[in-house]
């Protein structure tokens, strides 16, 4: 088995120390810039499930448990709760709700409930009007909202009763237009409960929240709208049984006191659409999303559902819960994302570009001279960032700070240079303004830095399972040379039993002839023997010689029998220690297979820790070859 040279060792170790020494986002001049352009990858918090990451994996053939089993290390398919309802919440802190049912079939209706009441049945078209006023909502219905009075109460819910439809539901304000809002697209749901809810009056006006509350494991996927439906099936799928999981850790949190929700409709949590997402692809991503059991499925970990984080992509390497928002999440580490930084993502590359009056003020600072990214996580993502201004101030600013004052796509902040001094190319710059080779010469790195342990705890697991295996078959050898023995010992003892019933029987079969000789048939022989006796003396003594000789034949046969019992109790014995032999080899053929099942395992896992350290030192070559 291969290992890691000392010498690679050590010039791994240095070149981590000599690449991190280097501050290679420094801007070049002491001039302070006109311009800044800030250039990162990745869209979103980076923690978990990458969306383009999945489109990578899976245009290469993996499979959507290929790919959770990837961004969500050692969690585990499992069954989804059946009976779990989730609450969606699609709008808040409203002047003025809007409801119509669209149909799709001409029986179509809609119930109208209050307060948990059903009071009226919504014909299709009726616009449904809810105001807060204070303390009540008050409804109204007709053409346009206004025409007919429809009761009031602190909750208004809605459900399609018979036929089949969508809710339509918007917001605005009391001089807003209903048929405008609600002819707008979108905002069309066709599973579940609508709920609108007066929230109370906090801040000088009535406040409307409205919610959709419906089946998790089924219908509120389908209005999940994370991913393009066109992507291949098995990142749909992927997307599935992470948003199935996400929603159940929702609900098992609880609902949220500000919405009444357990999840928002927007990307604060996973963006739902309702009826506008399902398509053929999408619906049938829905269906395939099941485990072992046929049963839709979510990730556990430890038994416990997976609250599955995911976003759209990285820059090249996923973030940890800790290093995004602390806290140590064992399935959520950080793990490679190669496939973010394709050219078919749109933001493996963005630029932002900011004049100096906007980023000293940002910043805090008189002006900005430089910008620089002085640590980062092992994802690459910004940690520490440092500004400083002509004057000698600074100012340090958490990688996610920055993201937020600079309003950017991610923390994957690759660096900040002066505009003027950077080529650029549709806004980002390329070569003057920062060595991205290097940039990715540190990131293969610190990559070594991280597998490098892996692949020697990989290595050792192999070697622990070989000498399992070696120890496994050892076993079953021996166990199959004790089973040889057992029957060679059976068929010893058999082979004796047959031996003694042949003495038994030829005893038997002497005395039998002996007594039948002397009280039955007779016999000229002996008959003469006492016939002959000179004396009643002697005929008593022949008599007895005669009688003796039939006792001691007597006698041998009762021994032979008394040993054919002996020798069938140790043939019992036999039999039983050879079937308790033949479940041992069956016990140790097991533990032999699942040895060399787990061999196969760890030296799989070990060859392609080694393939990813080749990989990242080839970068590692190529930039030490670009410098001589």
């Amino acid at each position: 088995m291969k290992k890691l040279t000392h010498w690679r060792k050590t010039f791994i170790a240095s070149f981590i120390l000599s690449l991190i020494s280097n501050l290679i986002f420094i801007s070049p001049s002491k001039a302070i810039p006109n311009e800044w352009i800030i250039v990162g990858s990745g869209w979103g918090h980076g923690v978990g499930y990458s969306q383009y990451g999945a489109l990578g994996q899976a245009l290469d053939g993996r499979s959507w448990q290929d790919i959770l089993n990837h961004y969500y290390p050692g969690s585990v398919l499992a069954d989804a709760p059946a009976d779990k309802q989730i609450t969606v919440g699609l709008s808040q802190d409203k002047l003025a709700v809007f409801v119509r049912l669209d149909k799709s079939s001409d029986d179509a209706q809609l119930e109208m409930s209050i307060d948990g009441n059903p009071v009226a049945t919504i014909a299709p078209g009726v616009i449904i009007r809810i105001e807060g006023n204070g303390a009540s909502v008050v409804t109204s219905g007709g053409d346009d909202g206004r025409s007919e009075s429809r009761g009031s109460g602190k909750k208004i819910s809605f459900r399609i009763s018979s036929g089949s439809g969508v809710i339509n539901t918007s917001s605005g304000t009391s001089d807003s237009n209903p048929n405008s809002l609600l002819n707008s697209p979108g905002h069309r749901y066709k599973y579940g409960t609508l709920n609108v809810v007066f929230g109370g009056d906090n801040d000088g006006r009535s406040d409307l929240y409205t919610s959709l509350t419906m089946r998790l494991a089924d219908q509120y996927l389908l209005g999940i709208g994370e991913m393009s439906s066109s992507w291949p099936k098995a990142a749909l799928v992927s997307q599935v049984v992470a948003s199935r999981s996400y929603g159940l850790g929702k609900i098992n949190e609880g609902l949220k006191g500000n919405c009444g929700c357990h999840v928002y409709n927007n990307s604060s949590d996973q963006v739902y659409v309702g009826a506008s997402k399902e398509s053929s692809n999408w619906n049938d991503a829905v269906s395939s999303a099941n485990s072992n059991s046929g049963q839709p499925a979510i990730l556990t970990f430890n038994g416990k559902v997976v609250t599955a984080y995911f976003a759209s992509s990285t820059g090249g390497r996923t973030m940890s819960t800790k290093d995004a928002w602390g806290g140590n999440v064992l399935w959520s580490q950080s793990v490679d994302d190669q496939w973010s930084l394709n050219a078919r993502n749109p933001n493996a590359r963005w630029g932002v570009r900011m004049s100096q009056s906007a980023m000293a003020s940002a910043l805090g600072l008189s002006n900005v001279a430089t910008i620089d990214v002085v640590e980062r996580f092992i994802s690459g993502a910004a940690k520490t960032i440092v500004a400083k201004d002509s004057n000698g101030s600074s100012v340090t600013l958490t990688g996610r700070t920055f993201q937020a004052r600079m309003k950017l796509k991610s923390t994957y902040i690759v660096g900040a240079v002066d505009i003027a001094l950077a080529d650029t190319l549709g806004g980002i710059p390329t070569q003057s303004g920062f060595d991205e080779f290097a940039y990715r010469a540190q990131q293969a790195a610190a990559d070594i830095a991280l597998l490098t342990p892996q692949y020697k705890a990989a290595s050792e697991k192999a070697d622990q399972a070989k000498a399992q295996t070696d120890e496994a078959r050892k076993k079953y050898l021996n166990i199959k040379n004790e089973i040889e023995k057992a029957k060679d010992e059976l068929a010893a003892i058999i082979s004796d039993i047959e031996l003694r019933e042949k003495e038994a029987l030829n005893a038997q079969s002497q005395v039998a002839d002996s007594i039948r000789i002397l009280y039955m048939q007779g016999s000229l022989e002996t008959i003469s023997v006492l016939l002959n006796s000179a004396s009643p003396t002697e005929f008593t003594e022949n008599l007895v010689n005669l009688s003796l000789y039939a006792e001691s034949q007597d006698r041998v046969m009762k021994k032979s029998i008394e040993l054919i019992k002996l020798l069938e109790i140790q043939k019992q014995e036999a039999n039983k220690r050879k079937d308790e032999l033949e479940e041992l080899l069956k016990e140790a053929n097991s533990a032999l297979n699942n040895a060399k099942s787990v061999l196969k395992e760890a030296q799989v896992a070990e060859e392609k820790l080694k393939k990813l350290i080749e990989e990242k030192q080839k970068i590692i070559d190529a930039y030490n070859k670009s410098k001589k």
